[in-house]
């Protein structure tokens, strides 16, 4: 299953399969959890281009990263 849906306006993020803590965090705090306990999030991608977040940088994988 994908980490990262995209809805058109809207991202879902699977939190539990972000790499970096800090980019989960942040998508923690902008986004709305879908339910209780879940960790789907969904964050519009307008308030992601304020933070000047890529999808590039939510990686599922950490070597993927390093490689690029």
């Amino acid at each position: 299953m994908k980490s990262i849906i995209d809805l058109g306006s809207e991202l879902l993020f699977d939190r539990s399969r972000v790499a970096s803590p800090y980019v989960r965090l942040l998508i923690t705090a902008i986004g709305q959890e879908l339910a209780r306990g879940s960790p789907w999030v969904r964050v519009n991608k307008r308030v992601l281009a304020v933070y000047e977040i890529g999808v590039e940088l939510i990686t599922t994988d950490p070597e993927q990263r390093l490689v690029a």
